[in-house]
């Protein structure tokens, strides 16, 4: 987020809160988080930046957060709302600062998740660790250890988290006690991505093995392989928010594909996006659903790609980086 002030070593993902952790009397707060190789997350409010810099072309699009190589009010049940701290009115986006800075992780974080209905921020680091982050106040709450290798990927739902490794393995943890519930022996390569489908019932993994999985998260049960010809390496597999779909990013072929949950055959897909602006040979570059259901995603050449997710046509592309653009998000609520 170049805009937005700097990490001090390339930035790994973002991820605008959901937007039901914000005040009652700020439903339109944007609140994004972003993590970095150089061990920390920073808490962004973003709410006015496409407002006080709107001679920016990448700052109008409202909706849209990204990285780049590059560089509390408390609610009724205890925990805080989001969508204090910053001016309102501060400047240009360029003079933004963090209104929360969380450090501890002894190496770099590779992804961050929210949990849907807490203000809590998950990592995955090269640690091996996950952590869990309070993001009102910033102090962390509970370290998850286990994996024999870095931990890559990291999704929540309530009361769980699933954390994907190099050490091929997917573990799913208490949120609470910090216990690990489970451990599936998931892949061959290493796991790139782990995402939860919308009730929390299921758990899609992605690997540079080529295959994405569905896993029963109460038996841990494989329901399902799938995997495109030739068996490209996965770098990135989420649900779509209605859990009916799953987008996929592959390596080498830079191509994303829309696979259906409950289609019978593995080796076929609704949708596939691909264009001349998208490179991936090299990154694990993330893909996203904006709020009005298109299909967003970054590219190796610094640029973010906007595809339409019925026609499969590119709709926009923004020049938004001098380095591979690694993660992209979307706000809930908010239009691109």
């Amino acid at each position: 987020m170049p805009g937005f002030g700097e990490h001090k070593r390339a930035v790994s993902s973002v991820k605008f809160a959901p937007s039901r952790l914000m005040k009652k009397d700020r439903p339109n707060a944007a609140i994004c988080a972003s993590s970095s190789a150089d061990g920390y997350i920073k808490l962004w409010n973003v709410q006015d930046s496409w407002t006080t810099a709107a001679s920016s072309a990448t700052s109008k699009k409202s909706g849209l957060a990204s990285s780049s190589a590059n560089k509390r009010e408390e609610s009724a049940d205890g925990r805080g709302k989001m969508g204090e701290g910053g001016d309102d009115n501060n400047g240009s986006a360029h003079a933004l600062e963090p209104t929360v800075t969380c450090g501890g992780h002894t190496r770099g974080i590779n992804d961050i998740a929210w949990n849907p209905v807490s203000p809590f921020l998950a990592s995955a680091s090269d640690d091996k660790t996950v952590r869990l982050w309070d993001m009102v106040t910033g102090e962390p709450l509970v370290e998850y250890r286990g994996h024999d290798s870095f931990v890559f990927c990291v999704d929540q739902y309530q009361h769980m988290i699933v954390s994907g490794s190099f050490d091929e393995t997917v573990k799913l943890w208490d949120i609470r006690s910090g216990d690990c519930v489970s451990t599936l022996p998931a892949h061959s390569d290493p796991v790139t991505s782990v995402s939860f489908n919308r009730d929390g019932t299921v758990v899609c993994t992605g690997s540079h093995d080529g295959l994405i999985r569905l896993w029963d998260v109460a038996t841990g049960e494989c329901l399902k392989t799938i995997y495109a010809a030739g068996n490209p390496p996965v770098c990135s597999a989420k649900f779509s928010p209605n859990s009916k779909y799953i987008l996929a990013g592959t390596l080498m072929d830079a191509t994303l594909r829309l696979w259906p949950v409950h289609r019978t055959g593995s080796n076929l897909c609704s949708k596939t996006y691909k264009s001349e602006h998208h490179v991936n040979a090299k990154y694990s570059i993330v893909a996203d659903f904006t709020h009005d259901g298109n299909v967003i995603t970054g590219s190796e050449t610094g640029k973010v790609i906007l595809y339409d997710l019925q026609s499969q046509d590119v709709l926009q592309v923004l020049d938004a980086h001098d380095d591979a653009v690694l993660a992209v998000s979307a706000h809930d609520k908010l239009p691109f």
